[in-house]
């Protein structure tokens, strides 16, 4: 187990630093640039200004030696400071990462408590009428748009209850039933898309654990179908659900974006657009980094819930 984890740890490392690359590059090759952008807020800025504020920014250097010093700065973990604001990058993530986190854990949470009891309550009534609405709910959830769903519900619950969420983000520790009313809408609605999947996800696996022979022969023995369904069947049908359930997760933090926006929750999505719109280098590239670090951790912990769940499955 230690020479797989050591040996995966290893892989990731041309996994990040490709991605640094690709975010460095694409970021480099945008139409304009964070000067672009401060000239427009600040009116005229004269030509002398202009190369001043380059050097300052370290605009001036060669591409390679901005890409050294940045790495340099993630590495020591200290991302340096905003172009835009000029405040450091670790104050704006210790105010964005946990609205970010803590909403893509309440939609996760709430995605698998509706999407394995409705998965297994589909494969075990197939074709049966629950089976029905679990499989139209399921649909309905893959087909309809976040956004859409969410303008949806903001707009109905402004004229039908005359009450909209509270604006900003208020911490669960300083004032628990605000923060409560900020993150269940915007959880509810990416915790419904993301169990659509899961649920079918659930029960195609099941229904295939649900056929196999140690199955029939716990049938035959005379097993309670609670005990057959949950203690030997649904365990091994998790495997597949576990490797959906932490892409989505990675998913999750890199794509809330969105519902951030519509509900004005200041996390690391609306922060990494609105560092893209004023072509703030150095968030956009910390945020992507933190994300692949993210994801590559999840896809690890992920294979190593294998053998939890299989006992036989065994790491070379």
């Amino acid at each position: 187990m230690y020479k797989y984890v050591a040996r995966r740890l290893m892989m990731s490392i041309p996994v990040l630093v490709l991605s640094s690359l690709i975010v460095f590059g694409l970021m480099r090759v945008m139409p304009g640039d964070a000067l672009t952008a401060l000239m427009g807020e600040s009116g005229n800025v004269s030509a002398k200004e202009l190369q001043k504020l380059r050097k300052d920014l370290g605009l001036d250097l060669p591409y390679y030696k901005q890409y050294l010093i940045w790495v340099g700065q993630m590495v020591s973990l200290n991302p340096g400071d905003s172009i835009f604001t000029n405040e450091p990058i670790s104050v704006a993530l210790k105010k964005s990462i946990p609205v970010t986190l803590e909403l893509a854990v309440l939609a996760m949470i709430l995605g698998l408590v509706i999407a394995i009891p409705v998965g297994v309550l589909s494969a075990t009534r197939q074709d049966k009428p629950a089976d029905y609405v679990g499989r139209v709910a399921a649909i309905s959830g893959l087909s309809i748009p976040e956004f859409w769903l969410a303008t949806l519900v903001i707009t109905f619950a402004a004229i039908w209850f005359r009450w909209i969420p509270p604006l900003g983000y208020a911490s669960f520790w300083d004032a628990p039933w605000t923060n409560i009313q900020q993150f269940l809408l915007p959880a509810a609605i990416l915790g419904y898309r993301l169990s659509s999947a899961t649920m079918r996800m659930t029960r195609s696996t099941l229904l295939e654990v649900l056929r196999e022979d140690y199955v029939r022969t716990a049938w035959a023995k005379g097993l309670e179908g609670r005990v057959i369904v949950y203690k030997h069947a649904l365990k091994n049908a998790l495997i597949p659900v576990v490797t959906l359930v932490g892409g989505q997760f990675g998913t999750l933090l890199a794509g809330t974006v969105v519902v951030e926006w519509i509900f004005a929750l200041p996390g690391m999505g609306r922060l990494t657009v609105e560092a893209i719109l004023y072509r703030d280098y150095p968030i956009v590239q910390t945020n992507v980094m933190l994300v692949a670090i993210a994801l590559v951790t999840l896809n690890l912990l992920v294979d190593l819930t294998y053998a939890w769940l299989d006992p036989r499955i065994r790491y070379q």
